[in-house]
Protein backbone atom coordinates (compact mmCIF):
# COMPACT_ATOMS: atom_id res chain seq x y z
CA UNK A 1 0.00 0.00 0.00
CA UNK A 2 2.78 2.75 0.74
CA UNK A 3 4.35 1.94 -2.17
CA UNK A 4 1.03 2.21 -4.27
CA UNK A 5 0.52 5.58 -2.47
CA UNK A 6 3.83 6.89 -3.55
CA UNK A 7 3.43 5.78 -7.14
CA UNK A 8 0.35 7.80 -6.73
CA UNK A 9 1.86 11.02 -5.37
CA UNK A 10 4.71 10.29 -7.83
CA UNK A 11 2.01 10.12 -10.88
CA UNK A 12 0.12 13.16 -9.62
CA UNK A 13 3.35 15.21 -9.41
CA UNK A 14 4.48 14.37 -12.88
CA UNK A 15 0.85 15.61 -14.21
CA UNK A 16 1.40 18.82 -12.20
CA UNK A 17 4.56 19.45 -13.48
CA UNK A 18 3.11 18.58 -17.25
CA UNK A 19 0.39 21.12 -16.90
CA UNK A 20 2.48 23.68 -15.48
CA UNK A 21 5.16 23.09 -18.23
CA UNK A 22 2.21 24.09 -20.64
CA UNK A 23 0.86 26.74 -18.89
CA UNK A 24 4.40 28.35 -19.75
CA UNK A 25 4.10 27.92 -23.08
CA UNK A 26 0.70 29.65 -23.88
CA UNK A 27 0.58 33.56 -24.45
CA UNK A 28 -0.01 35.84 -21.94
CA UNK A 29 -3.86 37.02 -22.31
CA UNK A 30 -4.88 40.04 -22.10
CA UNK A 31 -7.28 40.85 -18.76
CA UNK A 32 -10.77 39.92 -19.14
CA UNK A 33 -12.66 43.11 -20.36
CA UNK A 34 -14.67 43.93 -17.48
CA UNK A 35 -11.34 45.54 -16.17
CA UNK A 36 -10.31 47.07 -19.33
CA UNK A 37 -11.42 50.73 -17.86
CA UNK A 38 -10.53 50.05 -14.04
CA UNK A 39 -8.39 52.05 -12.88
CA UNK A 40 -6.09 50.70 -9.29
CA UNK A 41 -5.86 53.39 -6.61
CA UNK A 42 -2.11 52.98 -6.83
CA UNK A 43 -2.15 54.06 -10.54
CA UNK A 44 0.95 56.20 -10.90
CA UNK A 45 -0.69 58.35 -13.34
CA UNK A 46 -3.40 59.88 -10.52
CA UNK A 47 -3.61 60.82 -7.17
CA UNK A 48 -6.41 60.07 -4.40
CA UNK A 49 -7.43 61.70 -1.19
CA UNK A 50 -10.26 61.70 1.48
CA UNK A 51 -11.20 65.20 2.42
CA UNK A 52 -14.77 65.59 4.18
CA UNK A 53 -16.14 68.49 2.84
CA UNK A 54 -17.83 71.28 5.50
CA UNK A 55 -21.53 71.67 5.80
CA UNK A 56 -23.78 72.49 8.15
CA UNK A 57 -24.75 68.80 8.80
CA UNK A 58 -21.92 66.34 9.75
CA UNK A 59 -19.69 67.18 6.55
CA UNK A 60 -19.84 65.91 2.84
CA UNK A 61 -17.27 62.66 3.19
CA UNK A 62 -15.88 62.36 -0.63
CA UNK A 63 -13.09 60.86 -2.67
CA UNK A 64 -10.91 62.47 -4.48
CA UNK A 65 -8.80 61.62 -7.62
CA UNK A 66 -7.12 63.79 -9.63
CA UNK A 67 -3.78 63.91 -12.18
CA UNK A 68 -0.47 63.45 -10.71
CA UNK A 69 1.01 65.59 -13.06
CA UNK A 70 0.76 69.40 -11.80
CA UNK A 71 1.06 72.70 -13.80
CA UNK A 72 -2.23 73.71 -15.86
CA UNK A 73 -5.29 74.13 -14.40
CA UNK A 74 -8.19 71.52 -14.97
CA UNK A 75 -11.69 71.14 -15.28
CA UNK A 76 -13.41 69.23 -12.36
CA UNK A 77 -16.31 66.42 -12.44
CA UNK A 78 -18.49 65.45 -9.33
CA UNK A 79 -19.46 61.82 -9.60
CA UNK A 80 -22.87 61.11 -8.05
CA UNK A 81 -23.50 57.32 -7.22
CA UNK A 82 -26.02 55.50 -7.30
CA UNK A 83 -29.03 53.69 -4.92
CA UNK A 84 -26.33 51.35 -3.44
CA UNK A 85 -24.28 54.43 -2.39
CA UNK A 86 -20.61 55.20 -2.23
CA UNK A 87 -19.41 51.74 -3.31
CA UNK A 88 -15.35 51.52 -4.63
CA UNK A 89 -17.11 51.26 -8.24
CA UNK A 90 -18.04 54.99 -8.00
CA UNK A 91 -14.36 55.19 -6.72
CA UNK A 92 -12.96 53.80 -9.69
CA UNK A 93 -15.05 55.64 -11.90
CA UNK A 94 -13.15 59.21 -10.56
CA UNK A 95 -9.93 57.48 -10.63
CA UNK A 96 -10.74 56.79 -14.58
CA UNK A 97 -11.89 60.73 -14.46
CA UNK A 98 -8.56 61.63 -13.32
CA UNK A 99 -6.65 59.69 -15.93
CA UNK A 100 -8.90 61.47 -18.81
CA UNK A 101 -7.27 64.69 -16.88
CA UNK A 102 -10.29 65.92 -14.41
CA UNK A 103 -9.84 66.76 -10.98
CA UNK A 104 -12.46 64.54 -10.24
CA UNK A 105 -15.24 64.42 -6.75
CA UNK A 106 -16.90 61.65 -5.83
CA UNK A 107 -19.31 62.11 -2.35
CA UNK A 108 -20.87 59.95 -0.28
CA UNK A 109 -24.88 61.43 -0.23
CA UNK A 110 -25.22 58.92 2.66
CA UNK A 111 -23.39 61.66 4.58
CA UNK A 112 -25.30 63.17 6.47
CA UNK A 113 -26.68 60.14 8.34
CA UNK A 114 -23.53 58.48 8.90
CA UNK A 115 -21.87 57.63 5.58
CA UNK A 116 -22.70 54.33 3.21
CA UNK A 117 -22.90 51.22 5.37
CA UNK A 118 -20.87 48.41 3.80
CA UNK A 119 -24.77 46.46 3.46
CA UNK A 120 -26.44 46.21 0.27
CA UNK A 121 -30.01 47.26 1.98
CA UNK A 122 -28.88 49.39 4.75
CA UNK A 123 -27.41 51.41 1.84
CA UNK A 124 -29.97 51.65 -0.35
CA UNK A 125 -32.50 52.91 2.88
CA UNK A 126 -30.02 55.38 3.81
CA UNK A 127 -29.10 56.79 0.14
CA UNK A 128 -33.04 57.15 -0.43
CA UNK A 129 -32.78 59.18 3.07
CA UNK A 130 -31.15 61.83 0.90
CA UNK A 131 -34.25 64.02 0.05
CA UNK A 132 -33.57 66.23 -3.14
CA UNK A 133 -32.99 69.50 -1.14
CA UNK A 134 -30.58 67.86 0.77
CA UNK A 135 -28.86 66.15 -2.18
CA UNK A 136 -29.00 69.41 -4.01
CA UNK A 137 -27.11 71.16 -0.92
CA UNK A 138 -24.61 68.80 -0.76
CA UNK A 139 -23.97 69.21 -4.43
CA UNK A 140 -23.52 72.77 -4.23
CA UNK A 141 -21.22 72.20 -0.65
CA UNK A 142 -18.79 70.44 -3.59
CA UNK A 143 -18.74 72.46 -6.34
CA UNK A 144 -17.90 75.33 -4.48
CA UNK A 145 -14.85 73.47 -2.86
CA UNK A 146 -14.10 71.96 -6.02
CA UNK A 147 -13.98 75.79 -7.88
CA UNK A 148 -12.34 77.19 -4.84
CA UNK A 149 -9.06 74.39 -5.45
CA UNK A 150 -5.65 75.56 -6.78
CA UNK A 151 -5.98 73.24 -9.72
CA UNK A 152 -9.16 73.82 -11.02
CA UNK A 153 -10.37 76.11 -13.89
CA UNK A 154 -13.81 76.83 -12.87
CA UNK A 155 -15.29 74.67 -15.62
CA UNK A 156 -17.58 71.36 -13.88
CA UNK A 157 -19.85 69.11 -15.16
CA UNK A 158 -21.76 66.53 -12.88
CA UNK A 159 -22.11 62.51 -13.62
CA UNK A 160 -24.50 60.24 -12.20
CA UNK A 161 -25.75 56.28 -11.93
CA UNK A 162 -28.91 55.19 -11.41
CA UNK A 163 -30.14 57.47 -8.77
CA UNK A 164 -26.96 59.86 -9.19
CA UNK A 165 -28.28 60.12 -12.99
CA UNK A 166 -31.54 61.23 -11.74
CA UNK A 167 -29.91 63.75 -9.33
CA UNK A 168 -27.90 65.05 -12.31
CA UNK A 169 -31.61 65.61 -13.82
CA UNK A 170 -32.68 67.58 -10.53
CA UNK A 171 -29.61 69.66 -10.46
CA UNK A 172 -30.00 70.78 -14.36
CA UNK A 173 -33.29 72.19 -13.39
CA UNK A 174 -32.43 73.97 -10.31
CA UNK A 175 -29.02 74.61 -10.25
CA UNK A 176 -28.14 77.41 -12.90
CA UNK A 177 -24.60 79.05 -11.97
CA UNK A 178 -21.59 76.79 -11.60
CA UNK A 179 -22.22 73.78 -13.62
CA UNK A 180 -21.43 73.71 -17.17
CA UNK A 181 -22.49 70.03 -18.64
CA UNK A 182 -24.38 67.14 -17.07
CA UNK A 183 -24.11 63.35 -17.95
CA UNK A 184 -27.05 60.90 -17.15
CA UNK A 185 -26.93 56.96 -16.99
CA UNK A 186 -30.34 55.55 -16.82
CA UNK A 187 -31.54 57.95 -14.56
CA UNK A 188 -35.25 59.07 -13.98
CA UNK A 189 -35.95 62.09 -16.17
CA UNK A 190 -37.06 65.25 -14.01
CA UNK A 191 -40.52 66.52 -13.45
CA UNK A 192 -41.49 67.39 -17.80
CA UNK A 193 -42.61 70.79 -16.14
CA UNK A 194 -39.10 71.79 -15.13
CA UNK A 195 -37.13 71.16 -18.12
CA UNK A 196 -37.29 74.82 -20.05
CA UNK A 197 -35.21 76.02 -16.90
CA UNK A 198 -32.16 73.66 -17.97
CA UNK A 199 -29.36 75.65 -19.32
CA UNK A 200 -26.50 72.96 -19.56
CA UNK A 201 -26.06 70.46 -22.50
CA UNK A 202 -26.72 66.82 -21.65
CA UNK A 203 -25.63 63.43 -22.49
CA UNK A 204 -28.10 60.74 -21.87
CA UNK A 205 -27.02 57.48 -22.04
CA UNK A 206 -29.91 54.69 -21.12
CA UNK A 207 -30.27 50.95 -20.93
CA UNK A 208 -32.39 49.65 -23.55
CA UNK A 209 -34.00 46.96 -20.98
CA UNK A 210 -34.91 49.55 -18.51
CA UNK A 211 -38.77 49.34 -17.50
CA UNK A 212 -38.58 51.73 -14.63
CA UNK A 213 -36.53 54.64 -16.59
CA UNK A 214 -37.67 54.20 -20.52
CA UNK A 215 -40.97 54.73 -19.98
CA UNK A 216 -40.72 58.34 -19.28
CA UNK A 217 -37.99 59.04 -21.66
CA UNK A 218 -39.85 60.07 -24.78
CA UNK A 219 -42.16 63.04 -23.14
CA UNK A 220 -38.41 64.36 -21.88
CA UNK A 221 -36.48 63.76 -24.78
CA UNK A 222 -39.97 65.98 -26.05
CA UNK A 223 -39.63 68.67 -23.64
CA UNK A 224 -35.64 69.35 -24.06
CA UNK A 225 -36.27 69.73 -27.80
CA UNK A 226 -39.22 71.96 -27.09
CA UNK A 227 -37.31 74.02 -24.71
CA UNK A 228 -33.65 74.39 -26.98
CA UNK A 229 -31.87 72.20 -24.64
CA UNK A 230 -28.59 70.82 -26.02
CA UNK A 231 -28.50 67.46 -25.49
CA UNK A 232 -27.07 64.08 -26.99
CA UNK A 233 -29.19 60.77 -26.25
CA UNK A 234 -28.11 57.27 -26.90
CA UNK A 235 -29.78 54.06 -25.80
CA UNK A 236 -27.83 50.73 -25.57
CA UNK A 237 -30.37 47.64 -27.07
CA UNK A 238 -30.63 44.89 -24.83
CA UNK A 239 -28.75 46.07 -21.32
CA UNK A 240 -30.20 46.37 -18.10
CA UNK A 241 -29.78 49.29 -15.74
CA UNK A 242 -26.20 49.36 -14.49
CA UNK A 243 -24.82 47.93 -17.39
CA UNK A 244 -21.63 50.11 -16.76
CA UNK A 245 -21.14 48.34 -13.68
CA UNK A 246 -17.86 45.92 -14.00
CA UNK A 247 -18.64 45.39 -10.20
CA UNK A 248 -21.96 44.18 -11.14
CA UNK A 249 -21.79 40.88 -13.14
CA UNK A 250 -25.45 40.36 -12.92
CA UNK A 251 -25.92 43.77 -15.49
CA UNK A 252 -22.48 44.35 -16.68
CA UNK A 253 -22.56 44.30 -20.57
CA UNK A 254 -18.76 45.52 -21.72
CA UNK A 255 -19.71 46.75 -25.28
CA UNK A 256 -22.07 48.93 -23.57
CA UNK A 257 -20.06 50.27 -21.12
CA UNK A 258 -17.15 50.69 -23.10
CA UNK A 259 -19.02 52.42 -25.74
CA UNK A 260 -20.66 54.78 -23.19
CA UNK A 261 -18.01 55.62 -21.00
CA UNK A 262 -15.90 56.49 -24.33
CA UNK A 263 -18.58 58.84 -25.23
CA UNK A 264 -18.87 60.56 -22.04
CA UNK A 265 -15.48 61.27 -21.60
CA UNK A 266 -16.10 62.80 -25.54
CA UNK A 267 -18.68 64.82 -24.09
CA UNK A 268 -16.70 66.07 -21.01
CA UNK A 269 -14.02 66.95 -23.20
CA UNK A 270 -15.71 69.06 -25.68
CA UNK A 271 -18.11 71.18 -23.53
CA UNK A 272 -15.53 71.63 -20.58
CA UNK A 273 -12.73 72.35 -23.45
Amino acid sequence: MCGSARLSRRAALGRMTDWLAIAALLPILPLPRALANQVPPDDPRIVSDLPTIATPEKGLQCYLARPASGGAKRPAVIVLHDYWGMRPHFQDIARRAAVEGFVALAPDYASRFGGTPDEQDPAREMVSMEEWPYMIADTQAAMQWLKERDDTNGKLAIIGFGWGGSAVGRLATKVHDGLDAGVVLYGKAPPVEDVPAIKMPLLLNYAGDDTFVDPDVPAFVDALQKAGVRYEMFSYPGVKRAFDDDSAKSSYAADAANLAWSRTVDFLHRTLG
